[in-house]
């Protein structure tokens, strides 16, 4: 009895665990298949977990001169996703507010420094929500 009251116990432990990794692989996969270009280096910066009305900002280095794609996805509970990058003092450059489960932003640095990025879960059905995001280097422009 005893012997089956601690599988049952790790059975139950184990469980948010596996399904942590699943949509933590979900939502990765996501990232690297919405830049699948074979010129594309995709640079998965972030993932991670969200609840409804979380936002949660990481550092990027960006290269002076370069083009890049930065996407934000998120699992299938995720009903909507808000992507900003932050200029090196803070300040909102842009934003995408405008995708449901994929907003995605251009942008070319204008200076090779140390950029924010802020993604908001503005809703999700089950909390929390998977998020990940990819930053694209596309090309530098010509001196």
């Amino acid at each position: 009895m005893r012997v089956g009251i601690v599988v049952l116990a790790l059975a139950v432990l184990a469980t948010p665990a596996i399904a942590q990794q699943r949509w933590e692989r979900q939502v990765q996969d996501r990232a690297l298949n919405a830049v699948a270009r074979p010129s594309a280096r995709a640079v998965l910066k972030q993932s991670g977990m969200l609840n409804t009305d979380e936002a949660a900002s990481f550092p990027a280095t960006l290269v002076q001169g370069t083009s890049y794609t930065i996407i934000a996805v998120c699992d299938d509970d995720c009903a909507r996703l808000q992507l900003t990058l932050l200029s090196p003092s803070g300040s909102d450059i842009a934003k995408e507010r405008n995708s449901e489960s994929l907003p995605t932003l251009h942008f070319t640095a204008a200076t090779t420094a140390v950029y924010g990025i802020r993604v908001v879960m503005e809703g999700c059905r089950w909390n929390p929500c998977w998020y990940a995001i990819a930053v694209v280097p596309l090309r530098k422009k010509p001196s």
